[in-house]
């Protein structure tokens, strides 16, 4: 058996159940919640919007390419200029959404040709540790019960 592995157990058997507890509701309380934000763009401007939503710590994002059903006459009589969007998921962690809807609204608004909309959808339960680490960018690794 290793020696790190050995030393854990040890360190377990020796704490009291009360410090156990109050160790596990640390960990817990660092779970931070997670939603997934949708963002619809023009396809022309989906890689300026996935590098905007990188600065706000998404790691993960995955593009769907799409194309609009209303006709040229309907989207000039709109002034829309184009039919191909771009429909990029997201997942975000609870405490940037709001910061960031108010940093993409902002672009929607002054970026030529960048108009959008945004939205978010919440996210109730997601299975494993590894995989709520990559969503939530959270990049600490416990080892030996420190971060």
């Amino acid at each position: 058996m290793p020696s790190r592995l050995i030393k854990k157990v040890a360190e377990t058997i020796t704490k009291k159940p009360s410090a156990i507890k109050e160790e596990n509701k640390k960990e817990v309380s660092n779970v931070r919640k997670l939603k997934i934000l949708i963002t619809v763009v023009d396809r022309s401007k989906t890689m300026f919007y996935e590098d905007l939503l990188e600065s706000f710590e998404i790691n993960v994002q995955m593009v769907l390419y799409g194309h609009g059903t209303a006709s040229s006459q309907m989207r000039a009589l709109l002034g829309v200029a184009e039919g191909d969007k771009s429909v990029i998921i997201s997942f975000i962690r609870e405490d940037k959404v709001k910061e960031t809807l108010e940093v993409l609204s902002e672009k929607f608004k002054k970026v030529r040709n960048g108009k959008g909309i945004a939205y978010t959808i919440p996210l109730d339960s997601i299975i494993g540790v590894a995989m709520y680490q990559l969503l939530s960018n959270d990049r600490t690794i416990k080892e030996g019960g420190k971060k």
